[in-house]
């Protein structure tokens, strides 16, 4: 089998390894589609904080988006069969501690996280998975593959009860203009959104959302930001913040309104950031970091399956696995949305 191997400091390679075998519980599966994301941006270039703090560690094959087609299954799995398209989730926790217990197996302090934490991903021709954390998938490799997005997005619109409020997507990557879509089906009032991107609030116009007019030159002019949020009486309800940067984060406090809500979705990518905290308190402002998709993995499925969510759309280019390391580089294309690995044999 083939495998992309990360080392941190932009430093990945090619390399040949054994033909795996599927252990008891595993499924031996060939992945079809790998979607790219800023975590695995972030492996790359070893800024993620999971690698920087001790938690993981080099060298991983990542690959969190993922579907593949099962290609054998181990002894003891029932509910799969060679052929089979699924997806597989990314925490996996040690299934005892408290917080397994609880179903937040995500924050499991002995969990592995799939192309993440001590367990290699799917940018292989081969890999072996746990069969009690994949789900089988009735639609194409191009939508499956972004069943995982789909599901984080989930999990902060949900978060946010968002049922008949007025809600602003702050960052519409992938995961912003998944949570748009998915706002809309959970019954928002309205939804709009907001990015520094004329490409991406093209693509958001396409998909019915417009525009939250008037934030984007406060990303980077903190005087501003203070000035709208102090005026601002009659903001969105709920702001999905799907992006880390000082910007957007001045962005979303920006359009809440006082009383409102913030749900945090993205990363920054550094162990500091600064953040006006006192606006916060004076505004009364509820605060909410998302973390993962444990939990809502086949809700995910299900609206992409009904069509509430379209994920096709977001897939702009697919490359090769020989040719990730300009994949990587493509991200930043203008146009460029979501760049999947497909493996292949």
């Amino acid at each position: 089998m083939r495998a992309i191997e990360f080392h941190g400091d932009e430093r990945l390679e090619l390399v040949e390894r054994p033909d795996p075998a599927p252990a008891p519980g595993q499924l031996l599966i060939a992945p079809s589609a790998v979607g790219i994301c800023g975590t695995d941006v972030e492996i790359f270039e070893g800024s993620l904080a999971y690698f920087r703090m001790g938690i993981a560690e080099y060298p991983i094959v990542p690959g969190h988006e993922w579907t593949g087609v099962v290609v054998d299954v181990g002894e003891g799995v029932t509910g799969f069969s060679p052929g089979d398209q699924i997806v597989g989730e990314v925490a996996i926790g040690c299934g005892v501690c408290v917080r397994c217990r609880a179903g937040r197996s995500h924050l499991c302090a002995r969990r592995t996280e799939t192309g993440i934490v001590h367990m290699d991903g799917a940018m292989a021709s081969r890999m072996v998975f746990p069969a009690a954390y994949a789900h089988v998938v009735p639609f194409s490799s191009r939508q499956a593959a972004l069943v995982e997005p789909t599901s984080v997005a989930l999990h902060g619109v949900t978060r946010g009860q968002v049922a008949g409020k007025h809600v602003v997507v702050i960052g519409i990557g992938p995961i912003g203009l998944l949570a748009a879509q998915i706002a809309r089906a959970h019954g928002a009032a309205s939804v709009t959104v907001s990015d520094t991107r004329e490409d991406r609030l093209l693509l958001g116009a396409g998909l019915g959302f417009p525009r939250f007019e008037g934030r984007e030159a406060e990303w980077d002019d903190p005087v501003a930001a203070a000035a709208a949020a102090a005026a601002t009486f009659d903001g969105p309800d709920v702001a999905l913040l799907c992006a880390g940067g000082p910007g957007a984060i001045r962005a979303a406090f920006a359009a809440v309104r006082p009383g409102g809500t913030v749900v945090a979705l993205g990363l920054s990518g550094a162990p500091e950031i600064p953040f006006d905290w006192d606006g916060l308190v004076v505004r009364d402002i509820d605060l909410i970091g998302v973390l993962g998709s444990v939990g809502y993995w086949q809700g995910a499925i299900d609206l992409i399956g009904s069509g509430a969510v379209l994920t096709e759309p977001l897939v702009t280019r697919a490359f090769a696995l020989e040719d990730t390391r300009d994949a990587l580089e493509r991200l930043v294309d203008p146009g460029s949305l979501k760049v999947l690995i497909e493996p292949g044999d």
